[in-house]
Protein backbone atom coordinates (compact mmCIF):
# COMPACT_ATOMS: atom_id res chain seq x y z
CA UNK A 1 0.00 0.00 0.00
CA UNK A 2 2.85 2.42 0.85
CA UNK A 3 4.49 1.84 -2.25
CA UNK A 4 1.00 2.44 -4.16
CA UNK A 5 0.95 5.87 -2.71
CA UNK A 6 4.27 7.20 -3.16
CA UNK A 7 3.74 6.05 -7.01
CA UNK A 8 1.16 7.99 -7.01
CA UNK A 9 2.15 11.17 -5.89
CA UNK A 10 5.15 10.68 -7.66
CA UNK A 11 3.11 10.55 -10.88
CA UNK A 12 1.26 13.48 -9.77
CA UNK A 13 4.07 15.72 -8.88
CA UNK A 14 5.91 15.23 -11.94
CA UNK A 15 2.94 15.94 -14.50
CA UNK A 16 4.36 18.58 -16.37
CA UNK A 17 0.67 20.06 -16.57
CA UNK A 18 1.46 20.55 -12.20
CA UNK A 19 5.19 21.33 -11.93
CA UNK A 20 5.57 24.78 -11.46
CA UNK A 21 8.12 26.60 -10.01
CA UNK A 22 6.59 29.18 -7.54
CA UNK A 23 7.85 32.74 -6.68
CA UNK A 24 9.47 34.11 -3.88
CA UNK A 25 9.77 37.52 -5.68
CA UNK A 26 6.32 38.37 -6.62
CA UNK A 27 2.33 38.08 -6.33
CA UNK A 28 0.89 35.15 -7.96
CA UNK A 29 -2.47 37.56 -8.54
CA UNK A 30 -2.86 38.29 -12.12
CA UNK A 31 -5.54 41.33 -12.99
CA UNK A 32 -8.49 40.88 -15.05
CA UNK A 33 -9.50 43.92 -16.23
CA UNK A 34 -13.34 44.54 -17.90
CA UNK A 35 -14.28 45.54 -21.30
CA UNK A 36 -14.80 48.80 -20.46
CA UNK A 37 -13.21 51.78 -20.66
CA UNK A 38 -13.19 53.32 -17.47
CA UNK A 39 -11.55 49.92 -16.48
CA UNK A 40 -7.71 50.56 -15.85
CA UNK A 41 -4.71 51.40 -13.90
CA UNK A 42 -2.32 54.81 -14.33
CA UNK A 43 0.51 55.96 -12.69
CA UNK A 44 3.72 57.76 -13.34
CA UNK A 45 6.65 55.37 -12.72
CA UNK A 46 10.12 56.46 -12.74
CA UNK A 47 11.83 55.04 -15.93
CA UNK A 48 15.19 57.12 -16.21
CA UNK A 49 16.87 53.80 -16.04
CA UNK A 50 14.93 52.51 -18.99
CA UNK A 51 15.54 55.75 -21.13
CA UNK A 52 18.83 54.03 -23.51
CA UNK A 53 17.72 50.16 -22.71
CA UNK A 54 14.72 48.15 -21.45
CA UNK A 55 12.82 44.80 -21.88
CA UNK A 56 9.29 44.61 -21.12
CA UNK A 57 7.61 40.94 -20.09
CA UNK A 58 4.19 40.23 -19.26
CA UNK A 59 1.44 37.43 -20.02
CA UNK A 60 -1.73 37.93 -21.37
CA UNK A 61 -5.12 36.21 -22.19
CA UNK A 62 -7.49 38.21 -24.29
CA UNK A 63 -11.01 37.66 -22.91
CA UNK A 64 -12.66 39.96 -25.32
CA UNK A 65 -12.52 40.50 -28.74
CA UNK A 66 -12.59 44.25 -29.72
CA UNK A 67 -11.36 46.49 -32.10
CA UNK A 68 -8.02 47.03 -31.19
CA UNK A 69 -7.44 46.38 -27.48
CA UNK A 70 -4.80 47.91 -25.60
CA UNK A 71 -3.09 45.62 -23.17
CA UNK A 72 -0.69 48.32 -21.50
CA UNK A 73 0.68 51.55 -23.29
CA UNK A 74 3.06 54.49 -21.95
CA UNK A 75 3.16 58.26 -22.23
CA UNK A 76 0.59 56.99 -25.04
CA UNK A 77 2.24 55.51 -28.29
CA UNK A 78 6.01 55.44 -27.22
CA UNK A 79 5.25 52.17 -26.16
CA UNK A 80 2.29 49.99 -26.49
CA UNK A 81 1.16 46.66 -26.83
CA UNK A 82 -2.17 45.26 -27.94
CA UNK A 83 -3.49 42.13 -27.15
CA UNK A 84 -4.41 40.65 -30.59
CA UNK A 85 -0.84 41.81 -31.75
CA UNK A 86 -1.91 44.51 -34.16
CA UNK A 87 -0.31 47.04 -32.23
CA UNK A 88 3.72 46.99 -31.23
CA UNK A 89 4.39 50.19 -30.92
CA UNK A 90 7.48 52.09 -30.19
CA UNK A 91 8.30 55.21 -30.70
CA UNK A 92 4.93 55.67 -32.25
CA UNK A 93 5.66 53.45 -34.96
CA UNK A 94 3.73 50.41 -35.27
CA UNK A 95 4.46 46.42 -35.94
CA UNK A 96 1.76 44.75 -37.26
CA UNK A 97 2.16 41.08 -35.53
CA UNK A 98 -1.58 39.81 -35.38
CA UNK A 99 -0.71 36.80 -37.38
CA UNK A 100 1.91 36.00 -34.61
CA UNK A 101 0.11 36.39 -32.08
CA UNK A 102 -2.24 33.51 -30.55
CA UNK A 103 -5.74 34.21 -31.30
CA UNK A 104 -8.05 32.34 -28.63
CA UNK A 105 -8.28 33.06 -24.64
CA UNK A 106 -5.01 31.37 -23.40
CA UNK A 107 -2.41 33.14 -21.63
CA UNK A 108 0.83 34.07 -24.06
CA UNK A 109 3.96 35.70 -23.05
CA UNK A 110 4.93 38.31 -24.78
CA UNK A 111 8.52 40.38 -24.16
CA UNK A 112 9.97 43.33 -26.42
CA UNK A 113 13.40 43.99 -26.09
CA UNK A 114 15.23 47.35 -27.08
CA UNK A 115 18.46 49.65 -26.66
CA UNK A 116 19.79 53.05 -27.71
CA UNK A 117 23.15 50.46 -29.22
CA UNK A 118 21.11 47.96 -31.50
CA UNK A 119 18.64 50.41 -32.27
CA UNK A 120 16.83 47.37 -32.49
CA UNK A 121 13.04 46.95 -31.14
CA UNK A 122 12.52 42.66 -30.98
CA UNK A 123 9.05 41.02 -30.44
CA UNK A 124 8.74 37.74 -28.43
CA UNK A 125 6.02 35.34 -28.18
CA UNK A 126 6.28 32.69 -25.80
CA UNK A 127 9.98 32.89 -26.07
CA UNK A 128 10.20 32.98 -29.87
CA UNK A 129 11.28 36.30 -31.98
CA UNK A 130 7.97 37.36 -34.25
CA UNK A 131 9.07 40.28 -35.17
CA UNK A 132 11.79 43.41 -35.28
CA UNK A 133 11.89 47.08 -36.02
CA UNK A 134 15.04 49.55 -36.79
CA UNK A 135 14.67 52.76 -34.63
CA UNK A 136 15.94 56.32 -34.97
CA UNK A 137 19.73 56.70 -34.22
CA UNK A 138 19.76 58.56 -31.26
CA UNK A 139 16.03 58.18 -29.77
CA UNK A 140 15.68 57.34 -26.45
CA UNK A 141 12.56 56.21 -24.27
CA UNK A 142 10.99 59.47 -23.12
CA UNK A 143 10.64 60.17 -19.20
CA UNK A 144 8.06 61.35 -17.02
CA UNK A 145 5.06 59.53 -18.98
CA UNK A 146 2.31 58.05 -17.69
CA UNK A 147 2.14 53.75 -17.80
CA UNK A 148 -1.94 52.68 -18.05
CA UNK A 149 -2.66 49.00 -17.87
CA UNK A 150 -6.10 48.33 -19.61
CA UNK A 151 -6.52 51.31 -22.03
CA UNK A 152 -4.46 53.33 -24.40
CA UNK A 153 -5.16 56.04 -21.59
CA UNK A 154 -7.03 56.88 -18.67
CA UNK A 155 -10.71 56.39 -19.94
CA UNK A 156 -9.85 56.52 -23.79
CA UNK A 157 -13.12 55.83 -25.54
CA UNK A 158 -11.48 55.05 -28.61
CA UNK A 159 -12.15 51.30 -28.41
CA UNK A 160 -8.37 50.70 -27.06
CA UNK A 161 -10.10 48.98 -23.72
CA UNK A 162 -8.64 45.86 -22.46
CA UNK A 163 -10.64 43.70 -21.11
CA UNK A 164 -8.70 40.93 -20.45
CA UNK A 165 -6.08 40.02 -17.69
CA UNK A 166 -2.52 40.92 -17.38
CA UNK A 167 -0.06 38.76 -15.46
CA UNK A 168 3.48 39.11 -14.19
CA UNK A 169 4.24 42.32 -15.92
CA UNK A 170 8.09 43.71 -15.30
CA UNK A 171 10.35 46.05 -17.10
CA UNK A 172 14.24 45.55 -17.04
CA UNK A 173 16.70 48.16 -17.34
CA UNK A 174 18.46 45.86 -19.98
CA UNK A 175 17.78 44.47 -23.18
CA UNK A 176 17.50 40.77 -22.99
CA UNK A 177 18.78 38.11 -25.30
CA UNK A 178 16.80 35.81 -27.19
CA UNK A 179 18.12 33.33 -24.87
CA UNK A 180 16.90 35.09 -22.05
CA UNK A 181 14.15 35.55 -22.96
CA UNK A 182 13.23 31.55 -24.03
CA UNK A 183 14.43 31.16 -20.45
CA UNK A 184 11.54 33.14 -19.15
CA UNK A 185 9.16 31.76 -20.95
CA UNK A 186 9.97 28.33 -20.95
CA UNK A 187 10.06 28.63 -17.18
CA UNK A 188 6.55 29.12 -17.26
CA UNK A 189 3.77 31.06 -16.34
CA UNK A 190 4.27 31.06 -12.29
CA UNK A 191 8.20 30.78 -13.13
CA UNK A 192 10.26 33.04 -10.38
CA UNK A 193 12.08 35.91 -11.62
CA UNK A 194 15.53 34.54 -11.95
CA UNK A 195 18.27 35.69 -9.67
CA UNK A 196 20.69 37.45 -12.51
CA UNK A 197 17.63 39.78 -13.44
CA UNK A 198 16.06 40.47 -10.28
CA UNK A 199 18.51 43.35 -9.80
CA UNK A 200 17.40 44.83 -13.50
CA UNK A 201 13.68 44.96 -12.25
CA UNK A 202 12.33 48.09 -12.93
CA UNK A 203 8.95 48.24 -12.63
CA UNK A 204 7.78 45.36 -10.88
CA UNK A 205 4.47 43.38 -10.86
CA UNK A 206 3.91 43.32 -7.27
CA UNK A 207 4.04 46.84 -6.81
CA UNK A 208 1.77 47.47 -9.53
CA UNK A 209 -0.88 45.80 -7.51
CA UNK A 210 -0.64 47.50 -5.08
CA UNK A 211 -1.89 51.22 -6.91
CA UNK A 212 -5.07 51.80 -6.68
CA UNK A 213 -7.34 50.99 -10.11
CA UNK A 214 -10.27 52.65 -11.81
CA UNK A 215 -13.37 50.87 -12.87
CA UNK A 216 -13.45 46.95 -12.48
CA UNK A 217 -9.94 45.52 -12.30
CA UNK A 218 -10.09 42.39 -9.95
CA UNK A 219 -7.78 40.31 -8.53
CA UNK A 220 -7.89 36.75 -10.00
CA UNK A 221 -5.99 34.19 -8.41
CA UNK A 222 -3.48 32.09 -10.99
CA UNK A 223 -3.49 29.33 -8.31
CA UNK A 224 0.65 29.50 -8.40
CA UNK A 225 0.23 29.52 -5.12
CA UNK A 226 -1.20 25.76 -4.61
CA UNK A 227 1.90 24.53 -6.10
CA UNK A 228 4.83 26.54 -3.82
CA UNK A 229 5.08 23.10 -1.95
CA UNK A 230 5.21 20.51 -5.01
CA UNK A 231 8.69 20.85 -5.79
CA UNK A 232 9.52 20.65 -1.49
CA UNK A 233 7.04 17.79 -1.52
CA UNK A 234 8.44 15.93 -4.62
CA UNK A 235 12.26 16.00 -2.62
CA UNK A 236 10.37 14.91 0.33
CA UNK A 237 8.68 11.82 -1.21
CA UNK A 238 12.16 10.79 -2.86
CA UNK A 239 13.97 11.05 0.30
CA UNK A 240 11.25 8.83 1.64
CA UNK A 241 11.26 6.70 -0.86
CA UNK A 242 14.93 6.65 -0.70
CA UNK A 243 14.47 6.13 3.38
CA UNK A 244 12.27 3.14 2.97
CA UNK A 245 14.45 1.36 0.48
CA UNK A 246 17.15 1.70 2.67
CA UNK A 247 15.25 0.69 5.69
CA UNK A 248 13.93 -2.63 3.37
CA UNK A 249 18.15 -2.95 2.73
CA UNK A 250 18.89 -2.90 6.47
CA UNK A 251 15.68 -5.01 7.49
CA UNK A 252 16.73 -7.78 5.14
CA UNK A 253 19.96 -7.70 6.38
CA UNK A 254 19.03 -7.64 9.73
CA UNK A 255 16.71 -10.74 9.19
CA UNK A 256 19.71 -12.20 7.19
CA UNK A 257 21.97 -12.15 10.36
CA UNK A 258 18.91 -13.19 12.67
CA UNK A 259 18.55 -16.28 10.65
CA UNK A 260 22.61 -16.79 10.89
CA UNK A 261 22.32 -16.61 14.44
CA UNK A 262 19.28 -18.70 14.57
CA UNK A 263 21.10 -21.71 12.68
CA UNK A 264 24.47 -21.14 15.23
CA UNK A 265 21.82 -21.49 17.88
CA UNK A 266 20.69 -24.50 16.98
CA UNK A 267 24.07 -25.51 15.96
CA UNK A 268 24.78 -24.63 19.38
CA UNK A 269 21.96 -26.32 20.97
CA UNK A 270 22.56 -29.38 19.24
CA UNK A 271 26.17 -29.20 20.87
CA UNK A 272 24.78 -28.55 24.13
CA UNK A 273 22.59 -31.67 23.71
CA UNK A 274 25.61 -33.65 22.58
CA UNK A 275 28.01 -32.35 25.60
CA UNK A 276 25.15 -33.53 27.94
CA UNK A 277 24.64 -37.08 26.57
CA UNK A 278 28.35 -36.82 27.06
CA UNK A 279 28.34 -35.80 30.17
CA UNK A 280 25.50 -38.13 31.17
CA UNK A 281 27.37 -41.21 30.14
CA UNK A 282 30.90 -40.26 31.22
CA UNK A 283 28.40 -39.98 35.03
CA UNK A 284 27.15 -43.43 34.22
CA UNK A 285 30.59 -44.43 33.67
CA UNK A 286 31.82 -43.20 37.06
CA UNK A 287 29.06 -44.84 39.21
CA UNK A 288 30.05 -47.96 37.29
CA UNK A 289 33.63 -47.42 38.40
CA UNK A 290 32.69 -46.14 41.46
CA UNK A 291 31.09 -49.82 41.91
CA UNK A 292 33.79 -51.92 40.51
CA UNK A 293 36.26 -50.07 43.26
CA UNK A 294 33.52 -50.38 46.01
CA UNK A 295 33.44 -54.23 44.84
CA UNK A 296 37.59 -54.18 44.47
CA UNK A 297 37.68 -52.41 48.22
CA UNK A 298 35.39 -55.41 49.46
CA UNK A 299 37.39 -58.00 48.09
CA UNK A 300 40.45 -56.26 49.86
CA UNK A 301 38.73 -56.42 52.85
CA UNK A 302 38.32 -59.86 52.52
CA UNK A 303 41.71 -60.83 51.79
CA UNK A 304 42.59 -58.50 54.92
CA UNK A 305 40.78 -60.56 56.69
CA UNK A 306 41.73 -64.08 55.42
CA UNK A 307 45.85 -63.02 55.90
CA UNK A 308 45.35 -62.05 59.69
CA UNK A 309 43.42 -65.17 60.44
CA UNK A 310 46.35 -66.84 58.74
Amino acid sequence: MFNFIISVLLVFVACPGFIIAASDTKSDTALKFAYDRNAYISYSPNVNSLAEKFSVCVWVRKVQSGSNPIAFAYNGWELALGDSGYYNRLFSTNNNLASKFPTDNTWYMYCSTWSLASRTFRVYVNGQQVGTQTTPSGRRLQTGGTLVLGNYSPGHSGGYHFGGMLFNLNMYSKELTATEVAALSSAGFCAEIPEQLEEYRVIKWEDILKLSRSGTVLDEDTRCAAFVQLPITRKKLELAVTEKRSLELSLNKTRTDLLKVQERFNSTQEELFGVQESFNSTQEELVGVRRELGATEGELNETRSDLQET
